[in-house]
């Protein structure tokens, strides 16, 4: 059974396609097979791993041409464990071309239900916005992330993004739990990260992880070379942050082999 988690967020900057990669390739040194979708038209995703040329196949076809199976738009990881479907959305007229066109919440959740038997998670990279590639990512998913920069203009996006959340939940999605508010580019050097994080622990409690993302040079210079942290520097402060996030979630949700999941 396959477990959907998608990343999301009104407010660009919070670290979540950042997040959205490590989380998805701790997964993957956790021995699980991760398929990894990128719903943001920024098409970050492809960037984190350095592929800088165009995607000719990708979500584009995933959410307007049912006629392409699922299979020819995923990119293998070579044996990895982890599979890649990217943003192929590159232009302002594309984008406005699929928001037009795309009326269907449900477009993406019947496009990759046949992948269940596949792949442990998904991870879904939705736009900063609560535009309706949010929302189809949004209605494919059993859990959402709420990354959290400690920022008076987070906190107050994060507000917006939970009334909206309540609605959706209501009317396309009765399933999509929150998995957890989770803090990112956390320096706890600045008493306003500390001071922020204490409030948000103190008004959300639970629904705020314990693990907290730091903002450590190893994660700026993986981002720039087009790798995870973990790839890059697994003992580093930054992919343990991601590796223990994961090991949270797998616990808090139940979903370890010796839980039923294999």
């Amino acid at each position: 059974m396959t477990t959907t988690i998608v990343f999301a967020s009104e407010k660009g900057g919070v670290g979540k396609t950042t997040s959205a990669v490590n989380l998805a390739m701790a997964f993957v040194v956790g021995g699980y097979k991760v398929l990894l979708i990128d719903m943001d038209p920024q098409g970050s995703v492809r960037f984190s791993f350095g592929i800088k040329g165009p995607v000719k196949l990708g979500t584009r076809q995933l959410l307007l041409d049912p006629s392409v199976p699922v299979d020819k738009l995923i990119y293998p990881g070579n044996g990895s464990g982890m599979d890649y479907i990217f943003a192929n959305i590159d232009t302002l007229d594309e984008e406005k071309e699929l928001s037009a066109v795309m009326n269907d919440p449900y477009a993406l959740q019947r496009r990759i239900v046949s992948e269940g038997q596949r792949y442990d998670f998904i991870i879904l990279d939705a736009p900063a916005s609560t535009s309706l590639l949010t929302i189809n990512a949004l209605t494919a998913a059993d859990l959402v992330i709420l990354p959290l920069q400690c920022e008076s203009l987070a906190m107050k996006s994060l507000k917006r993004f939970l009334l909206a959340f309540k609605t959706l939940q209501r009317k396309v999605n009765p399933g999509l739990r929150i998995a957890g508010i989770l803090l990112t580019m956390y320096d706890r050097s600045l008493e306003v990260h500390r001071r922020i994080s204490r409030e948000v622990y103190d008004t959300l409690q639970d629904s705020v992880f314990q693990t907290i993302i730091p903002k450590v040079k190893e994660i700026t210079e993986a981002s720039a070379l087009g790798q995870s942290v973990i790839t890059y520097s697994i003992n580093s402060v930054g992919a343990t942050a991601y590796i223990r996030l994961s090991k949270e979630i797998l616990d808090r949700f139940g979903l370890r082999p010796d839980n039923g999941r294999r």
